[in-house]
């Protein structure tokens, strides 16, 4: 039985392009690895593991708090490239708020949001961005935001903010760290983030951002109406 040629031609090309894509795609994976490397000395004892897909992310603390830290790969976009969200918890229990929290541009597939948790819906703060989705955990919630509206509208001016979520467990923002570079997405289906490596000073500004939104949060009732 002879081959067809055009089968042998084929293969031919198919080989080397299959082992090329294998190769970059284990230089991606490793390149991903290295991304909050520049963090690890903020923390005391770091926990630094990886995700399926090489992401990291790093629990520890910092000044004795419980600090969590990771690296969102976003693939569910409609009509966007795909995003790399960079997550920063702090692990403060605020038992005596109702939680709070704000989506910026929702299209309803954030998987990683907490914002859809929260069933009472509330009126957009003037000084917010004009597409958000603010969300609280009951009609207390209201009281929460009206502490929270100054330093939110402050961060949400940053256009890479995603969400802020101040919640009885702990505050938590989400800010874009990269975006899919376009030629590998739309031939190959692969998200390569250049410039994503978050820095120390990044990381440092966001925790800062928080520590804001924390002593807001706890401020008295009669310190709110002043």
């Amino acid at each position: 039985m002879s081959i067809d040629p055009a089968f042998i031609f084929v293969a031919i090309i198919a080989g080397p392009l299959a082992w090329l894509a294998i190769r970059d795609h284990k230089k991606l994976r490793t390149s991903r690895t290295s991304l909050l490397d520049d963090c690890l000395p903020l923390f005391d004892r770091p926990e630094l593991t990886h995700g399926g897909d090489s992401f990291p992310a790093i629990r520890g603390t910092i000044a004795n708090r419980r600090v969590d830290v990771r690296l969102i790969s976003d693939t569910m976009t409609i009509r966007r490239l795909p995003q790399l969200w960079l997550q920063v918890t702090a692990l403060d229990r605020l038992p005596d708020i109702a939680g709070v929290a704000v989506l910026v541009r929702p299209s309803g597939y954030e998987f990683y949001s907490l914002t859809a948790g929260f069933e009472h819906v509330m009126d957009t703060p003037p000084s917010f961005p004009r597409e958000v989705l603010v969300r609280g955990e009951n009609p207390r919630a209201d009281f929460t935001l009206k502490k929270l509206t100054a330093p939110m509208a402050a961060i949400l001016s940053d256009p890479t903010v995603k969400e802020i979520a101040v919640t009885r467990q702990g505050l938590r923002i989400i800010r874009q760290a990269g975006e899919g570079r376009r030629g590998e997405y739309l031939l190959l289906r692969q998200a390569v983030f250049d410039g994503a490596a978050v820095s120390a000073a990044a990381l440092q500004s966001t925790l800062d951002e928080i520590d804001t939104l924390r002593r807001a949060a706890t401020l008295s009732q009669e310190n709110t109406y002043a």
